[in-house]
């Protein structure tokens, strides 16, 4: 039988979504849905008027294709400007806001859809751009360029996730311009990846921090018990004018949304909107009544003082929970370093906030253990290599231990850990030209991190060292799992413990560990948690848990077409059968196939059991 034709085209895409809409939903969801419909109607409005069409929407998000990009941007702009005009009308009782990306690329055609990483890129360059702003590709660029009375600002390369694409921010107002440093491994800039990094040594291993709180302090859940995955909030209170001028009073505003828009870019962390931020400030609200009000776990607060051209800004981050000012800072600069000083100031408050704050004790750990920023980096590299899972993942990581172990010695102790995760990654990979003596090597190492270093990375790789090449004892790798969790309950200490017990005949308990791993990494982007609960939800019965794990996520590009199997398992199994249909023929259209469906619930008669309840939506390959 012949290969069905593929139909491509280069397209103009147009991708949006609202900024923040859980949240929106989660305070008052009948107002979010209705303000949500008529921003929909203006957008498809503006479609229609500029020669656009909708052809992919989920809940909060929107995908269109433009015959030109010119058409696209104007849209664009039209659609910011109407939103941010209803926006301040005091009849708009659920304020939203977009964020805008536009990429021109080659996208497959499927029915009314398109795919591809024309879309992708369109997605990615959405992520990149600021709250109530507009980023473009390169293309789209130099398509508009001359076409367009608007400015634009070069952010240079940038790569998110596995896309890399030359992006531009079309500029509104002279107040959106900003630097965003290209995506080049660097001391200041590890912040900004580090909590993924953080999560990555978990991810794709068969064999498979955060505080130093207890698990009942880590770990908040709800009514029936599941965590809630909710990201460390913060909030930037207005920046204090103490100068006399009214050019003061505009820079402090200045740098206030500066903060604002430029932490909401980074994944990992919420920050609420200026409109919370301006309200806190004119009720003088106390840390306490933020913390409650708001669900934040952290304010930024700072002020500026101007003398002749020369400005000082004083910083200081608290966390609310500990109730006290965990950093301070002081910059000093002139008037026209504004934007460089808007970004070091970015930088500097998400790298305490994500190594000190997010990260926490493992993070620190590690920096301890090699003594400077640009041995950490190496290291936090050798975790990004190692989650890749493959024999070129393998031979970077190695390469990286290598180049630690000539800046700090063969047998530094230091180095026992990431050496036994390296002795972890070659068998994985199938490199192990002698096991036996790989085995022994590696129970070596892991004794000696123990020994020498006695913290939570080491307990980690003793507890899976012992259950995979050791004892095999479940009780005793579970001893060494409870004692990593005791010294920090971090991400990977729950999911090597989650694998243990399932491993070990205890499902509940698993997933327990595994439903902790994802409160603390809720921005689960590799969508390694995720794939693992979800079996096991669907081994439990738990329907209502799987459909409100996964929904959350529908529009995501990535999403694994294995995870909207079970979701339109989960719908059937509720009757809603058009749901059910759609989400099962889009898992379809991404390649689900039984043998990817074996890989997640790992037993043969299991999937058979599986694929024949789906039999009402359809078959399989």
């Amino acid at each position: 039988m012949a290969k069905e034709k593929i139909e491509r085209k280069i397209a103009v895409i147009f991708a949006t979504d609202v900024v923040g809409y859980s949240k929106h939903m989660e305070a008052d969801e009948s107002e979010t849905i209705h303000n949500l419909r008529e921003c929909e109607a203006i957008l498809t409005g503006l479609f229609e008027k500029h020669d656009g069409r909708l052809f992919n929407t989920g809940g909060d998000s929107f995908l269109a294709e433009f015959p030109s990009a010119v058409s696209a941007v104007e849209c664009a702009v039209d659609f910011q400007s109407v939103i941010k005009e209803r926006n301040a009308s005091a009849d708009t009782s659920v304020k939203l806001e977009f964020r805008i990306g536009i990429n021109s690329g080659d996208v497959v055609k499927e029915k009314d859809n398109l795919l591809g990483d024309g879309v992708n890129i369109a997605a990615r360059l959405e992520a990149l751009a600021q709250i109530n702003g507009i980023t473009v590709s390169k293309v789209i660029y130099d398509y508009v360029k001359g076409k367009t009375k608007y400015d634009f600002n070069d952010l240079g390369i940038q790569k998110v996730k596995q896309n890399e694409f030359h992006a531009f921010d079309l500029l509104l107002d002279s107040s959106q311009k900003r630097k965003v440093k290209k995506n080049i491994p660097n001391p200041k800039a590890l912040a900004v990846g580090i909590v993924v990094l953080f999560f990555a040594l978990s991810v794709s291993l068969y064999f498979l921090g955060s505080n130093n709180a207890t698990i009942d302090q880590a770990v908040s859940t709800n009514s029936e018990g599941t965590p809630l995955s909710s990201s460390p909030v913060i909030l930037v209170y207005p920046f204090e004018n103490l100068s006399a001028s009214a050019s003061g009073e505009n820079l402090s505003t200045a740098i206030t949304e500066s903060m604002i828009a430029s932490l909401s870019r980074y994944e990992g962390i919420s920050v609420l909107s200026s409109s919370a931020s301006s309200e806190a400030k004119s009720n003088d609200l106390s840390d306490t009544t933020i913390k409650d009000r708001y669900n934040a776990q952290f304010v930024v607060r700072g002020s500026i003082q101007t003398v002749s051209d020369k400005s000082r800004i004083n910083l200081q981050l608290s966390d609310l929970a500990l109730n006290k000012v965990v950093w301070t800072d002081k910059i000093s600069f002139s008037a026209d370093e504004i934007f460089e000083v808007q970004d070091k100031i970015g930088d500097d408050i998400l790298t305490h906030l994500q190594i000190t704050a997010v990260a926490g004790s493992e993070v620190k750990s590690w920096a301890a253990k090699y003594g400077n920023a640009e041995r950490l980096t190496l290291h936090l590299n050798a975790r990004k290599e190692w989650a890749k899972f493959s024999v070129e993942g393998y031979e970077n990581h190695t390469a990286i231990v290598s180049q630690l172990e000539q800046e700090m010695g063969e047998n530094s102790p230091s180095l026992y850990n990431i050496k036994g995760w390296n002795l972890f990654l070659k068998k994985a990979a199938g490199l192990s030209k002698n096991p036996e003596q790989d085995n022994a090597e590696l129970i070596r190492l892991s004794d000696m991190d123990v020994k020498e270093n006695n913290d939570v990375t080491a307990y980690v790789l003793k507890a899976l060292v012992e259950f995979r090449v050791g004892s095999k004892d479940c009780e005793l790798s579970k001893a060494y799992g409870q004692k990593a969790i005791d010294l920090g309950a971090t991400v990977d200490a729950f999911v090597v413990n989650g694998t243990i017990w399932v491993e070990c005949g205890d499902l509940a308990a698993g997933t327990k560990h595994f439903e902790n791993a994802l409160r603390l990494q809720p921005n689960d982007s590799d969508w390694f948690l995720t794939r693992r609960l979800v079996p096991m939800y669907y081994r439990q019965g738990s329907i209502e848990k799987i459909i409100n794990l996964v929904e959350p996520n529908l529009n995501a590009i990535d999403l694994a077409s294995e995870l909207l199997v079970f979701y339109s398992f989960a719908k059937l199994e509720a009757g809603e059968m058009d749901q059910a249909k759609a989400y099962f023929e889009k898992a379809k259209s991404k390649g689900v196939t039984a043998k990817s469906l074996r890989n997640l619930l790992r037993e043969d008669e299991s999937t058979k059991e599986f694929i024949a309840k789906l039999k009402p939506l359809g078959s399989i390959d």
